[in-house]
């Protein structure tokens, strides 16, 4: 089918004396017009912007005050920044908060030796899902993507020569179908949703792992 291509009408400028305006209704024009702008301008700036995800933290719950000199983060995640991984597009990245939960949940309250988190994999891969076609897709709300969010990390305990003396392996997985084509803001709401539930498994895993495995490297 061949479209007609688009010409734009121009618009000229009425004349005010063209339609027998004068100097003092063109005043009289003028002052409401300016008011009635003044309205809508206070108006627009009385609705409140649309708040994003707030930061990913976990200083309300106690630290974990270990037996070590130092707390360290390595993040040996390398992240691809093209698809099918998105991990780069959350508003946090699960490496990112992984980074957080350390330096909230961690503290060093001993005289000798390391105490270091290693992130390995911090990705999010994400997967189109097989869509309703037909009449009936057409009015079929369904989610467009699934995503699968990985996180793995090791906690080593470290003498001060770097001797490894004890280290736990954490995982926490989750898979999310999410319909990405929505707005902007929404998409970040549920990105963020899901890097606050990766973490939550991570945390309770660690957590765990902290009070059973190294225990003997807690104060």
């Amino acid at each position: 089918m061949t479209t007609s291509p688009y010409h734009p009408t121009r618009l000229h400028p009425l004349r005010p004396h063209a339609m027998g305006i004068g100097p003092t209704r063109r005043r009289v024009l003028g002052l409401a017009a300016g008011l009635a702008a003044a309205g809508l301008l206070a108006g627009c700036a009385s609705e409140p912007l649309p708040e994003g995800p707030k930061p990913i933290r976990f200083d309300d719950k106690p630290k974990f005050r270990l037996n070590v000199a130092r707390v360290q983060l390595l993040d040996n995640y390398q992240p691809p920044r093209k698809a099918p991984n998105v991990e780069h597009l959350f508003p946090t990245s699960p490496a990112r908060a992984a980074g957080d939960w350390a330096r909230d949940r961690l503290e060093a309250a001993g005289v000798s030796g390391t105490a270091r988190l290693v992130i390995r994999d911090a990705s999010v891969i994400e997967k189109p899902l097989p869509q309703t076609g037909g009449i009936r897709g057409t009015f079929t709300q369904e989610p467009a993507d699934e995503y699968a969010a990985t996180l793995i990390a090791t906690l080593e305990i470290l003498s001060e020569t770097g001797e490894r003396q004890a280290y736990v392996d954490v995982e926490s997985r989750l898979v999310r179908a999410i319909d990405a084509s929505g707005s902007p803001l929404a998409r970040e709401v549920a990105f963020d949703r899901m890097t606050r539930d990766l973490l939550a498994g991570f945390d309770q895993r660690l957590s765990e792992n902290l009070n059973t495995t190294l225990k003997d490297y807690v104060l």
